[in-house]
């Protein structure tokens, strides 16, 4: 009995341990994707190397980032409000997408003022999600 009780204590924390352990991976993700957004964004800002790459992988990762929130990861900036509010939330993340697809769509024609205009308006839905959903930095 005694090893039965061992065993089946030891799968729940092994089971525990991954169920954290996915939740920090998928955390660690989504902040490196915010990051290669960023990246993007202020390249297409700079005119540096190709719009419509940089405007093609902000794209890609906005339409996946909704999916790296999941339940109760909470690390790093992540405020309650996205769990408490999924339906604001997940609106805010498709307004991302939107706009990304629409600065994708501007980068394609190769005129610069479009896609700086598309770039702004991306920039403001993300703007206006940090607002609501992304807490302070660690010591602020």
């Amino acid at each position: 009995m005694r090893k039965v009780l061992m065993i089946g204590a030891a799968v729940v924390f092994a089971a525990g341990a991954a169920w954290a352990g996915a939740h920090g991976s998928m955390s660690d993700q989504r902040v490196e994707d915010m990051k290669t957004i960023g990246g993007a964004m202020k390249a297409i800002g700079d005119g540096e190397g190709d719009a419509v790459a940089h405007a093609k992988t902000v794209n890609m990762l906005a339409k996946g980032l909704h999916a790296k929130f999941p339940e109760g990861s909470m690390e790093y900036r992540a405020k309650a409000e996205i769990w408490s509010d999924p339906e604001g939330f997940k609106k805010s993340m498709d307004e991302m997408v939107a706009a990304s697809e629409n600065l994708v769509d501007a980068a394609m024609t190769g005129d610069r003022s479009k896609t700086l205009a598309a770039l702004g308006a991306t920039g403001k839905t993300c703007k206006s999600c940090h607002e609501t959903y992304r807490g302070p930095k660690p010591g602020e």
